[in-house]
């Protein structure tokens, strides 16, 4: 028997002016790191507020009335705008043109808000794909709501562990960040915690019963590493990729009550979910098995949906996600393709061949690489600072090897196979 639709809220969920700019600057922050070269923490975002000016504090008469301001140009600024208007559909109410007429972060929170009111309703996220341009996916405001309110449920006052606070380490602009850390907490009326802040509150050991992190692979990875320490009854939860086991069974060895994983992605919204990294994955209510293994269908429109992943279905509600068809992985919340950059650094005269993997769980969450140098380059030292160099210039931060290890051949198994290599 197919799954039931979820069941819609009967209070309207509505975005409030705070949420709208906590996503405001999760946007422009992401944005810029692009355009700027840089690591979205040397962006400065977490200073931002509604009085932020976003354009050349230079370029105003006003200067002194803005203390921080972002400094976009026009070429920015246009990107910017661009940005924050295909998240929130503002083209739908024809207000699109505003933006580049207002100054600051808190005016452009003020235009959605307006835009909302006159039919921007649904939102647009992108994946988060590092090759190419990033696909569009395009979200309706009911279907996110109701998976909010699935989570309120199982998550909410009525719940042997209900949630007190959100400890959000996800940027808000992204599917899996905006549900749970924009409409989670408006649904249960809950306070959010977010970046920099957020980090804080768990180095210092400031957490409390109640709390609900809401974090991916990489940052777990740091806090087993870290050594961190959860007080008793806190509740996380992980998603934008696999998370190893063994990085779960640390964390709860370091205290943590439960790891609730959701499967999903930024075309389908959540997917499944289960609290046991030993258990298969449960459909959520909106989807039942699709037409065939790798695709899905949407309980109430039948629609199907072709997933990038491979999944081993136990049957009609239960599966395991068993590796991606088109041979990404994740760093940092980020596909990348290992493959495609293999391909990049053997095309380097220096380079014979080449293989890039993911670290294991106990090496790290970065990639690393594997060099055959060329005939002739034997300075290993030399070698390793031109490739440095070249993945610099020529790779995202998600894509470039942190760490290179030379050799005569490519590792193989017994049978001939390309092999992992310890660091």
């Amino acid at each position: 028997m197919p799954n039931q639709p979820a069941e819609i809220s009967l209070n309207r969920l509505e975005l409030d002016k705070a949420s709208i700019l906590a996503v405001i600057v999760s946007l422009l922050a992401d944005e810029l790191k692009s355009l700027r070269y840089l690591s979205v923490h040397h962006i400065g975002s977490e200073l931002w507020d509604a009085s932020t000016l976003i354009g050349d504090v230079h370029e105003t008469c006003e200067s002194d009335q803005y203390p921080i301001a972002i400094g976009a140009d026009s070429l920015e600024l246009l990107s910017l705008a661009t940005r924050v208007a295909t998240f929130f559909n503002i083209y739908d109410s024809g207000l699109e043109d505003y933006l580049l007429r207002f100054k600051t972060i808190g005016e452009w929170a003020e235009l959605v808000v307006n835009a909302r009111l006159r039919g921007s309703e649904n939102l647009t996220f992108a994946t988060s794909g590092s090759t190419g341009t990033p696909k569009q996916c395009p979200q309706k405001w009911d279907v996110l709501v109701n998976e909010a309110h699935f989570f309120a449920k199982y998550l909410g006052p009525d719940t042997e562990q209900p949630a007190q606070r959100i400890i959000a380490l996800s940027p808000c602009h992204h599917i899996y960040g905006f549900i749970f850390s924009v409409l989670l907490p408006l649904q249960l009326q809950l306070p959010v915690i977010r970046g920099p802040q957020a980090l804080a509150l768990i180095n210092q050991r400031k957490m409390q019963a109640g709390d609900l992190l809401i974090g991916f692979p990489f940052i777990w990875g740091q806090l087993t590493r870290q050594g961190a320490c959860f007080a008793e009854g806190i509740t996380a939860i992980t998603s934008t990729g696999p998370c190893d086991p063994r990085l779960i069974r640390q964390l709860r060895q370091q205290g943590l009550e439960r790891m609730i994983e959701v499967y999903g992605s930024s075309e389908t919204g959540g997917i499944g979910m289960r609290g046991d990294p030993e258990s298969p994955f449960k459909l959520l209510p909106r989807w039942q098995r699709g037409s065939h293994a790798d695709s899905l269908s949407e309980c109430v429109s039948g629609s199907d949906y072709e997933l990038n992943d491979q999944l081993q279905w136990l049957d009609q509600a239960y599966f395991r996600p068993i590796g991606r068809r088109d041979k990404a992985v994740k760093v940092g919340g980020i596909n990348v393709f290992p493959a495609s950059i293999s391909e990049r650094l053997q095309s380097l005269p220096e380079v014979a061949a080449a293989a890039v993997r993911l670290m294991s769980p106990l090496e790290g969450e970065r990639l690393k690489a594997f060099i055959v140098p060329a005939e002739g380059q034997d300075d290993e030292v030399a070698l390793k600072a031109l490739l440095q160099a070249w993945c610099t210039c020529n790779l995202t931060v998600a894509e470039r090897p942190k760490a290179f290890t030379f050799g005569s051949k490519l590792p193989r198994s017994a049978l001939g196979k390309e092999s992992d290599w310890p660091l």
